[in-house]
């Protein structure tokens, strides 16, 4: 199998070179891959697990996404946002690196989610904050080392760090 992708990506080379097109068939796509351990911090509730969200760089996409498995999440309408500390007792700002405005930060990751029966699910893509040909998407390697909030307003529910280190195969 190993030989066949071998003389695949030769094959290949030599069409693309041919038309004139360039393909990077040698170098692998460079994706990452972590599960952020989500616990409650809100008053009364500090440290009960929610569950996890698996981040995943989307080579399809080009963009994170980040597969929600949360439950007895309390009714209501909830911000995913990563913040600038790995401390979910202070978190710092919204990571922010180009100084942009609210709602425009790298960091402000998804506006509006909503649990049905308690439970917060499903992929969702993370968009840069402006769709451009030359926009920074945000990737997983540059999410680690950060902490990562789920909001209801200006209120944190949750917290869970992305932890620093190797790719993490699917639970």
């Amino acid at each position: 199998m190993v030989n066949h992708t071998a003389n695949l990506r030769q094959i290949c080379r030599k069409l693309f070179a041919r038309t004139g097109i360039l393909v990077l068939l040698s170098t692998p796509a460079v994706a990452d891959s972590v599960y952020v351990d989500m616990a409650r911090i809100d008053s009364g509730h500090e440290g009960s697990q929610l569950g996890n969200i698996w981040a995943v760089d989307s080579w399809f996409l080009t963009l994170v996404t980040l597969n929600f498995r949360l439950s007895g999440v309390p009714h209501g309408s909830y911000q995913v946002r990563l913040h600038e500390m790995p401390d979910c007792k202070n978190p710092g700002e919204v990571y922010n690196p180009f100084g942009d405005a609210p709602g425009q930060r790298i960091g402000d990751l998804l506006s509006e989610m909503v649990p049905e029966n308690g439970i917060l699910g499903g992929i969702h893509g993370i968009k840069p904050p402006t769709l451009t040909a030359d926009a920074h998407k945000l990737t997983v390697i540059e999410m680690r080392g950060h902490a990562l909030l789920l909001f209801s307003g200006d209120a944190a529910l949750a917290c869970g760090i992305v932890r620093e280190g190797e790719w993490e195969d699917p639970r």
